[in-house]
């Protein structure tokens, strides 16, 4: 008997929150008792790293058995993605056509853990208290545009019942109640929704962003953009009734390369979230789509 493969693809899956992610989503779907083969596909824009703890995760695992290479049913390879570079999204998306191809798309998952790589982006980039439109720029390249890019790229691969989770932030919050209420808009399109994160972008540009309401954190304003995205993709996903969901979820304060030690929460802790909206029904059903 033959079993469609499920796909889950991970980015910033080589350290951090998203290695810890590929890592329960693969101890996670073996106790499901499930058949059904599932590829885990760990995404990094080194592609040395990225190799690198992908094999590090295969030794890992071996002593499991859940691994093809060792009897069971869940491959995991390493696919370069960087979600800045529109060609390296085309690239990736081309190489999950050619390797699965058409009749292997019925559930193919896009788990976005971009938390992981942004922290690591922002901690080496901006240090202190800077912050002016550069650094909103930046900031947003990844952790909205490259998102939102990489969404609209695969979201036409995604068959019924697949999922999106975008992993995402409590700080998403920290806006005027004027602006909260035009991104908690239940029209609101995602043209609307980048004409409000270009409005950030020039109130910063022409420093009246405190006087607009707007915090002076380009962090929070880029994870209020992914959680209302994910509002949006979900109300399409809806009306087009293919039963997708898209969630966004926080991981919590975890220890990573920026928190350090200070944090309460080890990545596996942080990881628990995104890999149960991912795997699990229950979540799901009790969920309404989009939610956070």
């Amino acid at each position: 008997m033959s079993f469609i493969t499920k796909v889950i693809l991970v980015t910033g899956g080589n350290k951090g929150i998203g290695y810890a992610i590929v890592r329960n989503l693969a101890l996670s779907y073996a106790n499901l008792s499930s058949s059904q083969p599932l590829t885990i596909l760990l995404t990094a824009r080194n592609p040395t790293l990225g190799q690198n703890s992908t094999d590090q995760l295969h030794e890992e695992l071996k002593p499991k058995n859940i691994l093809t290479d060792d009897g069971g049913n869940i491959d995991l390879k390493f696919l370069r993605l960087d979600i800045t570079d529109e060609q390296s999204i085309k690239d990736a998306k081309m190489v999950i056509e050619k390797d699965y191809g058409e009749e292997y798309l019925k559930n193919l998952y896009k788990l976005s853990a971009v938390l992981a790589s942004i922290f690591r982006l922002i901690h080496i980039t901006f240090k202190g208290d800077a912050f002016d439109v550069n650094v909103v720029r930046k900031t947003f390249a990844t952790n909205f545009y490259g998102t939102l890019n990489l969404i609209n790229h695969f979201y036409p691969l995604i068959r019924p019942n697949g999922r999106i989770v975008n992993v995402s932030s409590s700080v998403g919050h920290i806006v005027s109640k004027a602006l909260g209420q035009e991104f908690s808009k239940e029209d609101l399109d995602m043209d609307g929704l980048i004409e409000l994160m270009k409005r950030f972008e020039v109130a910063v540009e022409k420093d009246t962003y405190k006087q607009e309401g707007w915090p002076r954190q380009a962090y929070a304003v880029s994870k209020l953009g992914l959680m209302t995205m994910t509002k949006i993709l979900a109300r399409r996903a809806d009306k087009e009734g293919n039963n997708i969901k898209v969630f966004s979820c926080s991981p919590g304060w975890v220890k990573t390369d920026m928190n350090g030690e200070r944090a309460p929460l080890t990545p596996d802790q942080g990881a628990k979230i995104p890999v149960l909206l991912a795997l699990d029904e229950n979540i799901v059903i009790q969920n309404p789509n989009g939610s956070f």
